[in-house]
């Protein structure tokens, strides 16, 4: 607290602040020149006192002006004394002569303490809707010794300011397509600057609820820093002081704080990679998919236990038979000493579900033989029923922007302002390196958002684009069941867009409130579905899948590499023979 007139009373009144323990500073002002030495770096702590009887209270309220101290949250305790209660209309003239050109619009805290009697006040509040309207009074209530703090009402400054007497306001509207300005409320072609044509109905409603009359000027770019510092668009507008409120919402990122002041009304929009997951084949081998490693463990283990037995079990049985001389062959018996490769034929086909032509002769080999047949059927439908899952299964290995890149997916950006800016602005590692491989001097990139659906729908494709404007084209032109692998990922990493308005605008807190309202009573929520488009709601994940060459990869790989090593054992084995 700032007591500017540093007397008897006020040394009084300074022992009983810090009896209360409330900081505080007496100072004449009178003897010097910056007032901007009496206020804190944080101004909500600021509150000055000033007895307006003082001769020099008009040159400090002066001062106090340049410098700028009436702007909240700073607040003003300005005491005078009255005879008589109905000496407060002379002294509205007074008061009008002081004030009419003093910057005490709705965001000031200035309360007036009129002495009327020794231990009464009458208590009043003073401040001015613009620079082209008169001083308004409020009568706040009064003081007195017994009933102390008596107020009239409890509403905030920014309810009871609300009404700006038809105050004309400055705004910008931001459209990448003039004919927009002939369609800013009939809600036709949500793809063409939906977020304008919705700012500009809320910015209509808080004009409406603020008595306040809004002149439109016409950018055709939200405004981004130069490298002089000078700020072009929209936000230059805002920063120069042209205009009072921004009719387009715009991103907050982190070098328009400090130039503009955001407030809390959404567009729910974003820009973001968009891309159907590709099938689970495009990323994996869909032939080792169905079990998990240890299943495969598992299953290699029997083998080699199927493999011992099975080997111990037709030596045994060739034994056997060979040891009755006299005994006539069966048909599927064996005629010769099994090998180890005659072992491994049998248990392949097996696993296979190809079959052999062994027949078992004793009881051990049999048992093997039904013991391998049992598992390998086991197993073999087990598998068959998670491939034909896994054909219709789609990959959920990409989710950052590094898979992303390792993804080997062609990529698309929409031509528009904010993404030509942003995409070469970023320098941490990975979005800096998706800018050199994939976007930087590549003309063909830059796409319309109708050609960039198209090719999504195509699939093996990620584009980013308005997240509203796509959903919009992909609801009119995919299939139900192409809808549901619908992905995205984040590059711009920024909120979604709000309404903005001039740094330090004493109506900041009014726009708030109402912009809050806005949201409270419904009337945001009643638009956003008309010009904004969500994520379509996957109904039905069924379709027919062709299986491709992608899906059947390994299994050519396995027969194009068994075939090589087939001709090249073939070959060897000429050239053994001719030795």
């Amino acid at each position: 607290m700032k007591l500017m007139k540093p007397n008897d009373n006020a040394v009084k009144f300074s022992k009983q602040m810090s009896q209360h323990f409330l900081i505080h500073e007496i100072r004449n002002i009178s003897l010097t020149q910056n007032i901007d030495e009496f206020s804190t770096k944080i101004t909500s702590q600021n509150f000055f006192v000033l007895d307006l009887d003082c001769p020099q209270s008009a040159n400090i309220l002066f001062k106090a002006n340049a410098s700028k101290l009436f702007i909240g949250p700073s607040k003003w305790l300005i005491l005078q004394q009255l005879n008589k209660e109905k000496n407060l209309s002379a002294d509205n003239l007074i008061l009008q002569e002081i004030f009419k050109e003093l910057q005490v619009f709705p965001d000031s805290e200035i309360i007036i303490g009129h002495r009327i009697e020794d231990k009464y006040f009458k208590i009043r509040s003073l401040y001015r809707p613009s620079p082209y309207r008169d001083l308004v009074f409020e009568d706040r209530g009064s003081w007195n010794d017994v009933d102390h703090l008596c107020l009239n009402d409890e509403l905030p400054t920014s309810r009871r300011r609300q009404n700006l007497q038809a105050t004309p306001l400055k705004s910008c509207l931001v459209m990448t397509d003039p004919d927009t300005l002939n369609h800013l409320t009939d809600y036709k072609d949500k793809l063409v600057d939906a977020v304008t044509k919705a700012n500009y109905v809320w910015l209509q409603l808080i004009a409406e609820r603020m008595n306040v009359t809004v002149n439109f000027t016409l950018r055709n770019t939200w405004g981004y820093r130069d490298k002089n510092g000078t700020w072009s668009g929209m936000i230059g507008l805002l920063d120069r002081g042209e205009i009072d409120i921004g009719g387009t919402a715009t991103f907050p990122t982190k070098d328009r704080i400090g130039v503009v002041d955001y407030v809390q009304l959404y567009s729910p929009v974003g820009s973001r990679f968009l891309f159907r997951r590709p099938s689970l084949s495009y990323t994996s081998n869909l032939f080792i998919l169905p079990f998990d490693r240890t299943v495969w463990i598992a299953i290699g283990v029997l083998l080699i236990l199927v493999f011992g037995n099975l080997y111990i079990s037709l030596k045994c049985e060739w034994n056997k038979i060979k040891s009755n001389q006299f005994r006539r062959n069966l048909p599927g018996e064996l005629e010769e000493n099994p090998s180890l490769s005659d072992n491994f034929i049998i248990l392949i086909g097996a696993v296979l579900q190809q079959g052999f032509n062994y027949e078992p002769y004793t009881i051990s080999s049999r048992i093997v033989i039904f013991v391998m047949l049992i598992a390998a059927l086991s197993l073999y439908a087990s598998f068959t029923a998670n491939i034909v899952a896994l054909l219709q299964s789609t990959s959920s290995s990409i989710n950052t922007m590094q898979d992303l890149m390792d993804s080997g997916l062609n990529f698309g950006v929409q031509d528009i302002v904010y993404n030509r800016y942003y995409f070469g602005s970023f320098k941490d590692p990975v979005r800096y390196e998706f800018y050199k491989r994939f976007v930087e001097n590549k003309t063909s990139v830059w796409t319309t958002i109708t050609e960039g659906v198209e090719q999504l729908h195509k699939g093996l494709y990620a584009f980013h684009v308005d997240t509203s404007c796509g959903y919009e084209l992909i609801q009119q032109t995919f299939e139900e069941n192409e809808k549901c692998g619908l992905h995205e990922i984040d590059y711009l990493k920024v909120l979604e867009p709000m309404l903005i308005i001039k740094r330090n605008s004493p109506y900041r807190e009014i726009f708030r409130v109402t912009a809050q309202w806005i949201k409270e009573t419904g009337l945001q929520d009643r638009l956003i579905p008309k010009l904004f488009t969500e994520k379509p709601i996957c109904t039905s994940h069924s379709s027919f899948i062709s299986v491709g060459t992608t899906e059947s990869y390994a299994a050519f790989l396995v027969i194009g590499y068994g075939m090589a090593i087939s001709f090249g054992i073939f070959f060897l084995e000429i050239i053994w023979n001719k030795k």
